[in-house]
């Protein structure tokens, strides 16, 4: 009896190898440009630009009550974040120096569920004095569809969101986004 192949078993082979072949190239396309992919849904999750800022009521860290409303008529800074984060850490000092060198501008740091205490400790740790408001249960990281931190919203003295930024802050990305709310770098 003759052992070749059959014509038939030669053909399906070679569409299956196609048909693989086919299947690596396009997962591969989609490895190389997933960073791109995930930024622009990133970005398409998040609040849209010119859309007013929602507002929201939550307890700082010194007890205080704060609503994001009671600051109309002033540029604010809002950043979502958390200690556990290592890029929300390493742009803690910077948004630090923001608050002292722009008394016109109101910096506001959400952090996302995470205990009074840890919180507290680090603040005290970085030296922070702006308004660290507590979002305990993540209502407001919600409200505001906050999938990836940092997240920080540029809002104008109207309470318009001008701009947001979904990465660490920086001197040169600080300085791009303050003059759209009226801030001088």
């Amino acid at each position: 009896m003759d052992k070749k192949p059959n014509r038939h078993v030669i053909i399906g082979i070679s569409v299956i190898i196609g048909i693989c072949l086919i299947c690596c190239i396009g997962i591969g396309i989609a490895i190389l440009n997933a960073p791109s992919l995930l930024q622009k849904s990133l970005e398409q999750s998040t609040l849209e630009v010119g859309s007013a800022a929602p507002d929201f009521e939550l307890t700082a860290l010194d007890g205080q009550t704060v609503r994001l409303s009671q600051f109309k008529g002033q540029p604010v800074l809002l950043s979502f974040g958390a200690t556990w984060c290592p890029s929300c850490c390493a742009e803690a000092p910077l948004l630090q120096e923001v608050h002292e060198n722009h008394p016109e501008l109101i910096v506001l740091l959400v952090n996302m569920e995470e205990s009074r205490q840890e919180v507290q400790e680090f603040a005290d740790a970085v030296g922070i004095t702006h308004p660290i408001l507590l979002d305990r249960k993540g209502r407001v990281s919600e409200q505001y569809r906050i999938y990836a931190i940092p997240t920080s919203f540029f809002i104008d003295a109207g309470g318009i969101i001008q701009a947001m930024m979904i990465e660490e802050a920086t001197p040169e990305s600080l300085a791009e986004k303050f003059p759209l709310i009226g801030i001088a770098p």
